[in-house]
């Protein structure tokens, strides 16, 4: 994993990152947050996490694939695939397929246990497999899915707009056609 584009600040285990033309390494169990930044991060095989201000991440080794994955630890993060796949954590486990676009967004509840999270997860483009209790849910574009290990099987799927957007969508599409147009 390597950190590409940096915009404000951003921090790598606590230490601030400076912009720089040469892309900074993410080794296993570091720490990517951003405050009033954003980070795009590059796994591999067009993959690319872009991060909002205020998230943080952790890159995780993957245990069933090539390429390292990622654990959403706070705020807001657009991912993208490419020829490839990734295995994302935030609550539960998240499967992404090849060539799809996604979006997930920690929410940390007061009334829940500090260490537990709600992580709102969002299909753009492409599918995924979200691991529940038993069972695999598997969701396609305007799916969205509240995951929270918490409720086990018993967690719904939703529908919304792919089309509504914000800042950090704008803005990590506008990266993506940027480094297409290179």
């Amino acid at each position: 994993m390597l950190i590409t584009h940096i915009e404000g600040n951003v921090y790598l285990n606590e230490q601030r990152v400076e912009p720089s033309s040469t892309p900074i390494h993410i080794y296993n169990e570091s720490v990517v947050r951003t405050e009033d930044g954003r980070a795009e991060i590059r796994l591999a095989a067009g993959i690319s996490l872009f991060l909002g201000e205020g998230a943080a991440v952790k890159r995780v080794p993957s245990s069933t694939s090539r390429v390292s994955g990622f654990e959403m630890l706070r705020g807001s993060a657009v991912v993208t695939t490419g020829e490839m796949g990734i295995v994302a954590t935030c609550s539960n486990e998240v499967s992404l397929s090849d060539s799809g676009l996604y979006r997930f967004d920690v929410i940390h509840l007061p009334e829940l246990p500090t260490s537990e999270k709600v992580c709102g997860f969002s299909v753009y483009e492409g599918a995924a497999a979200v691991k529940l209790a038993t069972v695999v849910s598997v969701m396609t574009p305007g799916k969205f899915m509240s995951l929270n290990l918490r409720c086990g099987d018993l967690t719904p799927l939703q529908t919304f707009d792919p089309k509504r957007t914000d800042t950090l969508d704008d803005w990590s599409r506008q990266r993506i056609r940027l480094r297409r147009s290179q």
